[in-house]
């Protein structure tokens, strides 16, 4: 996207962190109302024999399907506001990534096309930050499991994971670039290298992350604080990035790169590929369709027309 893009989004909906609620399956429930929205009323049946028809295997949803006792599902049924409660009250933050330049961007930014990526941060939420502080004890600028190259926050928020988009706000399109977290699984690293050490009788206390802290209050921070988060953080970041892009933007075509589409335009080394469910099972399981079409602002890129010309890839789409 370009800088004059991205600054109209974030004067309109950006500069201060938003509330985001979630819990595990939520997902179901927002796509259901999306889908509601779409057509003011959806009968059970049709669900039933569309790609999303798995919806009514969530619980959220068949709890909805059950209470109401009808044929037909409104987006007055699937009100998720009630069930806020349930949840992590997560916040959510927008930042930028990436240079503007009328050619390719390098490996660094990892980014499909020249421009920027709009930033979904999605950061922990109060009762975390709290537990963090605590048992880890971190330096005010010095944050263990955070990597500060990546486009994460460590004042005041502390960012769980996020999402990278590039939006053309001419073609009403978005391609979700990257979903990625650092926090999770450096803390799940840290921990196994320094329990080998403790087992090989090595003196882990010498280890920075735990000049302020302990093995014992790793340990504790990592299985009672951190482990639940494992369960949900990316299906929370996506549903964030889809309800994002139609309820705050407006735009009805979000696109997903699949992991070959990824891997061919963002120049990924071999050494630093993402984790292949991030690009198959985590789309699938919202319901995106895979699809040789790239989105229209990829087409109408010189530099990708040519690469895609020699090189077919599919992508994932979402069509509600």
């Amino acid at each position: 996207m370009t800088p004059e893009e991205f600054q109209l989004i974030n004067e309109c909906v950006g500069g201060h962190r938003k509330p985001y609620y979630y819990f595990r399956d939520k997902y179901a429930l927002e796509l259901a109302r999306l889908l509601c929205e779409e057509r003011e009323e959806i009968k059970i049946r049709d669900l039933k024999r569309s790609r999303f028809a798995f919806l009514l295997n969530k619980e959220p949803v068949k709890k909805i399907v059950s209470q109401t006792g009808r044929d037909t599902l409104t987006s007055n049924d699937v009100d998720t506001n009630e069930y806020n409660s349930h949840g992590k009250g997560f916040w959510y933050t927008i930042s930028r990534w990436g240079e503007f330049k009328p050619h390719r961007n390098d490996g660094y930014y990892q980014t499909s096309r020249p421009g920027l990526n709009l930033v979904l941060q999605l950061n922990f939420d109060e009762d975390h930050n709290r537990f963090y502080n605590q048992l880890i004890k971190p330096d005010k600028d010095d944050h263990p499991f955070a990597y500060t190259s990546h486009p994460v926050l460590i004042s005041g928020e502390y960012t769980l994971s996020w999402a990278r988009l590039d939006i053309s706000l001419e073609t009403g399109e978005v391609l979700i670039e990257e979903i990625q977290n650092d926090w999770l699984r450096e803390a799940m690293r840290i921990l196994s290298m320094l329990e080998e050490w403790d087992r090989d009788g090595r003196d882990v206390s010498r280890y920075w992350v735990l000049e302020r802290s302990s093995l014992r209050a790793l340990r504790k921070y990592i299985h009672d604080v951190l482990k639940p988060y494992l369960k949900v953080w990316d299906e929370a970041m996506l549903n964030l990035a889809i309800q994002f892009c139609k309820k705050e933007l407006g735009l009805n075509g979000i696109y997903y790169h699949t992991y070959e589409s990824g891997k061919y335009l963002k120049g990924y080394s071999d050494y630093s590929l993402p984790p292949r469910s991030i690009y198959t099972s985590l789309p699938r399981k919202f319901g995106f369709a895979e699809t040789g079409e790239a989105p229209e602002f990829i087409r109408k890129e010189k530099y990708l027309r040519k690469k895609l010309r020699r090189r077919s890839v599919n992508w994932f789409r979402l069509l509600l």
